[in-house]
């Protein structure tokens, strides 16, 4: 075996088991967050046979396709001697093989949910916009196998529960109005006569005056004998009826109805003084 047989040899292990380690490397890298949930630029990166596809989040606004890349968990290399042109994706290839136009990585761009479009700028001039998609696919240039992830679906929002409705309140009832009292209804009560207005049937002042001395005075021949008791008085002489109250206002005073009486009696005792003086000179 010559010396480069020997060498080509012995470099053919190494290299597939550094396509191994790398490989390795890959599936136990854990995913970088989904789509789903990134609030900035998602990134899709299609290994191809060297790992399959993998996406991760460059959370905010990344200033360039390589700063969303690398924000996003992928380390990434160029090919030596020429910058701009990336050779490397966390790590794969390995060992770069200086990007030919079968074996490279291809960039790519998309809307949220849409379709992709291959970049015509580098990756390290590109601005992409938040909530924009960003595409890596190693191979001969197609676009990576997974569609640009649709945005996020919007977050339901709590539905407000209904308002239950207020009990209604109980009536209070109403207080029945107050009964009518007998008689109360219709019937109006007499007005008592004014004082001034006698009452039917009450008699007048005259004829409450008392009666005349003559009706009460006897006469001389009708004197009665000695000893006798003098006559009894005639109902003429009775006190007077008395005055209603409504009349008390016309009627005379106690002093002025008794005046009469007494000059009655005053000259009944004087004649039957005479008449016995008489009676004792005769005798």
């Amino acid at each position: 075996m010559t010396g480069a047989a020997a060498r080509r040899s012995t470099r053919r292990p190494g290299a597939c088991l550094a396509t191994a380690l790398a490989l390795l490397w890959t599936a136990l890298v854990p995913a970088p967050a989904s789509a789903a949930a990134c609030d900035g630029v998602t990134v899709v990166v299609d290994f191809g046979a060297l790992g399959g596809v993998r996406t991760g989040c460059a959370p905010g606004d990344p200033a360039s396709g390589i700063a969303a890349l690398n924000s996003a968990g992928f380390p990434h290399a160029y090919v030596p001697r020429q910058p701009g042109l990336v050779c490397q994706i966390s790590a794969l290839p390995s060992p770069c093989n200086g990007a030919p136009a079968s074996a490279y990585w291809s960039y790519w761009h998309a809307p949220a949910g849409g379709s992709w479009t291959y970049s015509s700028s580098g990756a390290g001039s590109y601005d992409p916009a938040p909530g924009s998609v960003e595409g890596w696919s190693f191979g001969a240039g197609n676009p990576p196998a997974l569609a640009p992830p649709a945005p996020p679906a919007p977050q339901p929002q709590p539905q407000p529960q209904p308002q239950q409705p207020a009990p209604p309140q109980p009536q209070l009832p109403q207080p029945a109005p107050p009964a009518a009292q007998p008689g109360s209804q219709g019937t109006t009560q007499a007005a008592p006569p004014a004082p001034d207005t006698p009452a039917p049937g009450a008699p007048t002042s005259d004829s409450s005056a008392p009666a005349t001395a003559g009706s009460a005075t006897p006469s001389g021949s009708a004197a009665p004998s000695e000893g006798s008791t003098p006559p009894a008085t005639s109902p003429t002489d009775a006190p007077p009826t008395p005055i209603p109250a409504a009349q008390a206002t016309d009627a005379p005073t106690g002093g002025a109805a008794a005046w009469p009486v007494g000059v009655l009696l005053i000259a009944a005792l004087a004649g039957l003084g005479a008449w016995t003086a008489r009676r004792r000179a005769a005798a």
